[in-house]
Order: structure tokens, then sequence, then C-alpha cells
């Protein structure tokens, strides 16, 4: 058996620990405080958020990294808005490997560029101590990302000096160390100096008086600019190959990875097909059955409660068969639809539901609107809408449907009066079997499976459309299909 063991007493934690442990348990104890906590979102017991919303309230201030499959925009918001300190999606992505690599490559190249900067300040200083002697002298230990500077170092410089009196005028230049800087240049840049330290092009220079003169050094720094970009050239390629390392190694790993989960989608569309097509024999005897014994013996609370849920069961076995077709993208034949006179067909067979509730239906339909579809399943979808509005449309409520054709682009609007919204963000009701009645009742038929807005949006976006739905200030919702 495997325990998990917690406890703020460390000592205690350990005496407990191994007690257990001497009687053949397997047990992970923690104890103290930690300097990070790693939390999964969807866990069995209880939803990482409420977890992390739990220990802000407690005042616990531990950073927090949310590791979660959760990739959506708005769940990294409510991942953060709950007290996270980052947010790290699950399978980590290439570009989280690509930005680890420019962040790498940028550390290189700026501590390589900190380190040569370093190197040539102190180098600067000490040729302004030695007053273009060189005399051998000892060093001491190197400053932090700075090099151990010698003679040999100092000696290979390439600079060169200006001597000034205190008007400014050159008394004399020195350019013995340097061969691609002329006398007239020395001077040109010595005229330049307005501070005691600072950079002229690739020369950095510092200051020393000398009595009422001024002597000016002047490192050339050329090369710490080569250095920096060798370094960056190198660090470059080696990312690029450890990126392309990595992708490979992806690549090849997450097809004997995936292969499994593939396979097991497959069975689970094939599945729900077959179990579809066996269980509309065994319904149809039911409902065959029940009907005849209506007939013979009358009608009863059992034979309309049997009729109920026959049909609530047809209902779901043809939204699951119209998803399982869907979702093996198996090409449907398409033609010409002439969807205005087909939504008005449609609508014709809801009046009398919407006649018993009282509802006002108040309908835009432009005349003519025609698309490349499959005339049946888009039927799906439109009815799919209109019975939600019947449903779900409170008495004496009103329906506004509306189809508009302009600038290459038909538009078909269902609108209707609807109670308080059982959930804040309308888009969690184009989840598969997503209902607001949390306890799941099936007092009405009208209560559905909470598959056909999924289905609905599923058939939309085959014929690459967009199906979408939102609140009104009027307190009614309204679906969109945008194709």
């Amino acid at each position: 058996m495997k325990l998990l063991y917690a406890e703020d007493e460390r000592t205690l934690s350990e005496a407990v620990a191994d007690i257990l442990t001497y009687h053949n348990y397997i047990v992970d104890a923690v104890s103290g405080d930690y300097d990070g906590i790693i939390l999964d979102i969807m866990m069995p017991k209880r939803d990482g958020l409420d977890v992390l919303s739990a220990l802000r309230k407690s005042g616990c201030k531990t950073p927090v990294l949310l590791l979660t499959a959760k990739t959506q925009v708005s769940d990294r918001i409510r991942g953060l808005n709950s007290g996270a300190d980052d947010y790290l999606p699950k399978p980590f992505a290439m570009a989280v490997v690509t930005i680890l690599l420019m962040v790498l490559i940028g550390a290189i190249s700026g501590l390589s560029w900190v380190t040569l900067d370093r190197q040539s300040t102190f180098l600067l200083h000490a040729l302004t101590n030695g007053e273009e002697r060189l005399p051998p002298r000892e060093f001491s230990a190197p400053k932090p990302l700075a090099p151990p500077m010698d003679m040999n170092m100092i000696k290979s410089a390439r600079f060169f000096t200006v001597l000034t009196d205190q008007d400014g005028a050159i008394l004399a230049v020195n350019i013995d160390q340097i061969s691609s800087v002329s006398q007239e240049q020395a001077e040109q840049y010595a005229g330049q100096i307005t501070d005691n330290t600072g950079r002229i092009d690739n020369f950095k220079y510092e200051t020393k008086q000398l009595g009422p003169d001024r002597l000016i050094f002047f490192l050339d720094t050329s090369h710490q600019l080569a250095t920096f970009v060798m370094v960056l050239s190198i660090s470059s390629v080696i990312a690029v190959v450890c990126w392309l390392v990595i992708l490979l190694l992806v690549i090849f790993l997450s097809g004997r990875a995936v292969q499994p989960i593939l396979a097991g989608i497959e069975k689970q569309k094939q599945f729900i097909t077959n179990a579809g097509h066996e269980l509309k024999t065994p319904l149809a005897i039911i409902q065959s059955n029940n009907d005849a014994s209506a007939l013979i013996y009358g009608e009863t609370k059992y034979s309309r409660n049997i009729r109920f849920q026959t049909q609530r069961l047809n209902l779901l076995m043809a939204n699951l068969l119209t998803l399982a077709k869907l979702d093996e993208e198996i090409k449907l034949p398409v033609e010409a639809v002439d969807i205005s006179e087909l939504i008005r067909e449609l609508l014709a067979g809801c009046e009398d539901a919407m006649a018993q509730k009282q509802l006002t239906l108040s309908a835009k339909i432009q005349p003519h609107v025609s698309m490349q579809t499959h005339c049946d399943t888009f039927s799906q979808m439109v009815s799919v809408l209109l019975d939600n509005a019947v449903k779900y449309t409170p008495e004496e409520g009103t329906v506004h449907l509306s189809v508009i054709s302009s600038g290459g682009h038909i538009e078909i609007t269902e609108e209707n009066t609807c109670e308080a919204p059982c959930v804040s963000d309308p888009e969690r009701l184009f989840e598969r079997f997503y209902r607001g009645d949390s306890a799941r009742t099936q007092s009405q038929l009208s209560s559905g499976y909470g598959i056909g807005l999924s289905a609905a949006r599923s058939i939309a976006e085959t014929f690459g459309g967009k199906l979408t739905a939102s609140y009104t200030d009027a307190g009614s919702i309204r679906f969109t299909a945008r194709f």
C-alpha cells in the first residue's frame, strides 16, 4: 500500500515515515516550507484551481506553476487570476523550446559582451597607470566575469596616446603600438574628447593629468566586437543544431506516442457507430411492442413513459451517429440547396409547438439564398437551433430567425428570450453532454442530452462555417451560423 503523509514538523514526519516503512508501507512524507509548487489543474478529486485558490486565501505566497493540458487562452486567464505565477501547457510545444534556446543564446552573448567590456576597461586602466611605460608587474585575482590579466595581454594591446596642454593644444602623439591610425587621425580623436573616460568609434579612452598637461590613452576595442560576433554566431549555430535534433526526436517519438491514442480514438468512433446501429433494432422493437400494447390494452402511464424514453434514446442516437460521421471526416456529397426555402419548411414544422407555448415568431428570411451543402445534414443543424428555441424559450417569449446573404457570406441568426443563464460563458453550451442541470434530471423530453448544439457546431464546421453563441442585453441568447 502506498501512503502520502503530510506533517509540518519534520522530525515527527521522519519518525512516522520510518515506522510505516518498517511495516512494509510505501510512504511519501512531505513537511516544511517549499520554494515552489507545480500544480496540475485536472486532478481526480479536486480541481487544481480550487486548490490554488484555497492556498492563496490561506495566505500562502509560495510561487505556483500550473502544469496542465488545457491550452485555451481563457484557461490561462483563469489560472493566472486564481493566483498562479506562470502557466505551462502540456504537451510542451516546440515554440517553448525555441524561446528557451533564444534566451540561452542571449544569456551567453550578453555574458560574453560583459566579460570583454570588463577586460578592455581593466586593460585601459592598467595602461593609464603605467604612463606609456610597461614595467613588469603582478596582477591581483580577476574580478567576477573578467579574464585573468598578465603582461603578455598588456603588451599585445593596440593603443595610441596623445599629450595635450591645459588649453587642449597637442604636444605629442605616440602611435608606435598601432598601425591602423595615423598621426592626423590620432589628433582628430583627441579633439573629440569631452570627458575623462568614454568611447569614440572602436576606441575606449581614459585621461590622466600630468601636472598642467593631460595624457590621453586610446585603446582599440575592435577585437571585442569581433569576438562578440564570433561567440554569437557559434551559439546560434549550436542552438539551431540542438533545435533540429530536438525537432527530429519529437517527430520520431510523438509518432510512436500518438499512435495508440489515434488507434483508441478510431476504435471509439467505430464503437459509437456500431453501437448506434445495433441499438436501432431493439429500440424499434420496444417502441412497436409498446404501441401494440397501448392499442390492445389501452394507454397507461407505463406505456407513455416507455414512449417518452425511446424518443429520447432515438434522438440521442441520431446525434451520436451524426457526430461519429463528422468525426470520421467522411466527405458528404454536396449540392446547391435553397436554404431559404429549406428553413421556411422547417419553421412550418415548429409552428404547432410554438403555438402551444404561445411563442411569438419573427422571421426575416432573404429569398433564394443558396449554398453548396448536404441537404439532410444542414437541415439537422437548423432543426437543432429551432428545437432548442422551442424547448428553452419561456412561455409567451419571442423567437427571432433571420437569413441574410451579403458580401459572399451567409449568416443564419436565431435569437430567443431565455431565463437567467445557468452558465456565464455561452461557449460551454457547445461542449458534448454539457447540461445546465447539474443533476441531469430527465423530467421532460426537452431536457435532452446536451449533445445537439455540439452536433450543430460540427455540422457548421464541416461546411466551412462557424457557429457561435452570445447573450444579449435584452435577456435573450443569440446563435449565429456564418458561412
